[in-house]
């Protein structure tokens, strides 16, 4: 990855991804590799034809993320692709400073919002699936604990309504209980009433939120 830093603005140059295929097979790590390159080669072809667009931005990466769609055919009924694909969508997003969404993710992959919806109810084709429903319900836990790590270490209100909108979040107490985990940073009682009021003060329309 390269960056540019210009007026502490942060800028990506340059893709680079390298997933994790130590306990793999050589064929299956080939067969990873094959597709991470393929997917690199496409985005920083994008990048470099277009100087001039931020893919630090929402609008910048989801284009990037249609042009990654036009030239790469994902083959939705494999998924072991569609994880890998998966992992690495991730890893341009951390790269860029976005938050993962499966909305984008569906617009890298071609796959209909309608579509992941089912998935996540645990129906493909018609069928219950549990390969795909596994992985769209991890895809979704992914992005959900994103949004909350980000409301926990900064308070972002852009966060928290996201998890209001999509994960049925009502309060600060759901957000800090809401998996359980152990290891989260302390905050006062004032300072967690104060947070469980914001988040039931947002609008209930992205339209409505402050720039």
């Amino acid at each position: 990855m390269g960056y540019s830093k210009e007026k502490e603005k942060y800028q990506v140059t340059e893709i680079d991804i390298t997933l994790d295929t130590d306990d793999k097979e050589e064929q299956e790590r080939e067969y990873i590799n094959n597709i991470t390159s393929r997917i690199m080669e496409i985005a920083n072809d994008y990048i470099h034809r277009h100087p001039n667009i931020d893919i630090c931005t929402s609008q910048g990466i989801t284009e990037l993320f249609k042009d990654i769609k036009r030239k790469y055919k994902a083959d939705i009924n494999n998924i072991k692709e569609l994880n890998i694909l998966w992992d690495i969508y991730t890893c341009i997003c951390c790269t860029c400073r976005i938050k993962p969404t499966l909305m984008r993710y569906c617009i890298m992959v071609g796959i209909s919002q309608d579509t992941m919806n089912s998935w996540i109810k645990g129906e493909y084709a018609g069928r219950v699936t549990s390969g795909h429903s596994e992985s769209a319900q991890k895809w979704k836990s992914e992005c959900e604990s994103t949004l909350y790590d980000e409301v926990i270490q900064s308070g972002n209100i852009g966060c928290m309504f996201a998890l209001k909108a999509n994960y049925g979040y009502r309060d600060n107490i759901q957000i800090i209980q809401s998996d359980g985990r152990d290891q989260l940073p302390e905050y006062s009682r004032e300072e967690i009433a104060a947070r469980a009021k914001i988040v039931d003060q947002l609008p209930e329309s992205v339209d409505d939120l402050p720039e």
